[in-house]
């Protein structure tokens, strides 16, 4: 009797464990509903003038020709900069929430995304694709959580890496912003 009660109790314990480990991060949750909310807005959205797409041709050396495409979306309610940290909170701008990047480095052909809280214009989620040394094409996910990374789903990056994800990230609303007000440049 003593026997089976503790191997009651030890499969009462594992199926616990089990259970634990099956609840999802709510913070991950958070950012792939939004995510996921982002893809489906774009493919209803289309041609709805809360996109802007730009497409930038220069020469790599050592590796040829490149054309990137870089696909903005934003929402057409205007807010402003005043709870963005080092903004004018004077300064108007439309949010943006999601942006696509694609280009190629030789015959390698590269996608990123970035998805922003449109309120704060923090990154929440970027994906990025990358190579092995087999010359297979991976992913790399990153989860980002009050201006830092929260976690990442993917090969190990280095430091360097996850610092020009930010960049990037931050460069390309950069961009956004300077497109939106010189749209004839």
């Amino acid at each position: 009797m003593k026997f089976l009660r503790t191997l009651l109790l030890m499969g009462c314990t594992i199926m616990a464990l089990a259970a634990t480990a099956q609840q999802p991060d709510p913070v991950i949750a958070s950012i792939n509903d939004a995510y996921q909310q982002a893809k489906e807005a774009t493919k209803k959205n289309k041609g709805m003038g809360n996109e802007m797409v730009t497409t930038i041709n220069y020469t790599v050396r050592g590796q040829g020709k490149t054309t990137e495409t870089l696909h903005f979306f934003f929402n057409t309610v205007e807010g402003t900069y005043a709870f963005v940290e080092d903004r004018d909170p004077h300064f108007f701008y439309y949010p943006l929430y999601y942006v696509t990047r694609s280009y190629n480095i030789g015959k390698k052909k590269y996608n990123e995304e970035y998805l922003f809280d449109s309120y704060s214009q923090r990154l929440l989620f970027a994906l990025t694709q990358d190579y092995d040394e087999q010359g297979k094409r991976f992913d790399r996910r990153f989860y980002f959580h009050e201006g830092s990374l929260y976690h990442l789903d993917g090969p190990a990056p280095t430091e360097f890496m996850i610092d020009m994800v930010g960049y990037q990230a931050d460069e390309l609303r950069h961009a956004f912003d300077w497109l939106l007000r010189n749209p004839k440049e």
